[in-house]
C-alpha cells in the first residue's frame, strides 16, 4: 500500500485543491450557523414587533443600530425603527421622529438598499405634513368666515 502519508499524492494537486475548497466551505458554513449578537438582537426586535410591542422592538432596532453600526443588519435595523414609528397599528406613532430616522439611514448608510424606500417615505411624510398645515390654515381661514357671519347677522338683525 505504501507509505499512508503519501496518500493524499494519489489525487494530485486538483484533488488536494477539491479537498481544500470543501474543508473551507465547511468551516464557512460552520461560522453562517451561528447567529451573531446583531442578529439576535434583530431577532428579539422582530418578535416584538409581530407581538405588537412597538416601543420594545424600536429600543432593540435602536441597539442593534447603535452598537453593531458595520454590521450588515444595522441599516436594516435603522430602517425597521423609522418605518416602526409610522406603523399603521402602532398606537405611539412619530411622524416627526421617524423622519429623523429615515434622514439618519440616507446619511449613515448611504448605500444602502432601504436609501431609496426612506426616501420615499421622507417624501411621503414631507407631502403628510405640508397637508397638515394646509389643513390647519383651511380650518382657521373657515373659522374666520364663520365669525365674520356671524357678525354679518348680528348687523343685519340690528338693523331690522
Amino acid at each position: 500500500m505504501g507509505d499512508p502519508s503519501h496518500r493524499w499524492l494519489r489525487f494530485g494537486r486538483a484533488g488536494f485543491f477539491i479537498l481544500l475548497q470543501l474543508l473551507t466551505s465547511c468551516a464557512g458554513l460552520a461560522t453562517v450557523e451561528e447567529p451573531t449578537a446583531a442578529a439576535e438582537h434583530f431577532k428579539k426586535a422582530n418578535a416584538f414587533f409581530e407581538e405588537g410591542q412597538y416601543a420594545e422592538a424600536i429600543k432593540e432596532y435602536r441597539y442593534v443600530a447603535a452598537q453593531f453600526p458595520n454590521d450588515d443588519l444595522a441599516a436594516d435595523a435603522q430602517y425597521q425603527v423609522a418605518y416602526t414609528e409610522i406603523y399603521f397599528k402602532n398606537t405611539g406613532s412619530d411622524y416627526g421622529m421617524a423622519a429623523k430616522d429615515f434622514q439618519k439611514l440616507i446619511q449613515k448608510y448611504p448605500n444602502s438598499p432601504w436609501k431609496n424606500p426612506a426616501q420615499n417615505w421622507l417624501n411621503f411624510l414631507s407631502q403628510l405634513e405640508s397637508l397638515k398645515t394646509e389643513k390647519e390654515k383651511l380650518k382657521s381661514d373657515l373659522q374666520r368666515l364663520l365669525d365674520l357671519d356671524m357678525q354679518s347677522e348680528k348687523k343685519r338683525r340690528e338693523l331690522k
